[in-house]
């Protein structure tokens, strides 16, 4: 199975097994009781059933079925929700998966080429690029469009346009 990591389990929630889920996506996935799940590190074809799934100020959280303790519970800290990737919508123009734009280039409007991509950090609000810089520093640059940014997903570069004075890039010349 060709499968897409949409979620990451966090921890136990209660006493009767649900977890805490971080989704990789606002408002998706959205499970439904008997809906199927898969988890990393879990050989299986049939994968988990979902039994509950909801959304609350405080976070999602997801209860699969025979999961019943805070033990088990416990056990699935960490591991990541996969789906099939054809049930996974298809991303819009500005929107990447973490992985997806790693080594990739990051090109400002005034500079040219400021580094590559080394990395990403999820946030609650927005992610950050972690650049490697020319010189070998590292540059944080939020993902934001207020920096103008956009993908080219065909040459794998990140466009933005960065104030002067931004920390960790050369002056404009």
């Amino acid at each position: 199975m060709n499968a897409v990591a949409v979620a990451k389990i966090l921890k136990p929630r209660g006493v009767h097994g649900e977890v805490w889920v971080d989704c990789y996506r606002e408002g998706f996935p959205t499970f439904e009781a008997g809906d199927p799940v898969f988890l990393s590190g879990e050989e299986t074809a049939h994968g988990r059933v979902v039994e509950e799934f909801f959304r609350y100020a405080k976070g999602c959280v997801l209860k699969l079925e025979g999961v019943d303790r805070p033990e088990a519970a416990e056990a699935l800290s960490g591991r990541e929700i996969l789906l099939p990737k054809e049930q996974v919508p298809k991303d819009g123009p500005d929107e990447f998966e973490a992985g997806e734009v790693k080594g990739w280039t990051v090109v400002d409007a005034r500079r040219g080429t400021v580094g590559t991509i080394s990395g990403v950090v999820p946030g609650p609000a927005y992610w950050t690029f972690l650049l490697e810089g020319p010189e070998g520093n590292e540059i944080e640059i939020p993902a934001v469009k207020g920096y103008g940014v956009k993908l080219d997903k065909v040459r794998r570069e990140v466009f933005v346009d960065l104030p002067e004075g931004y920390p960790g890039v050369d002056r404009e010349d």
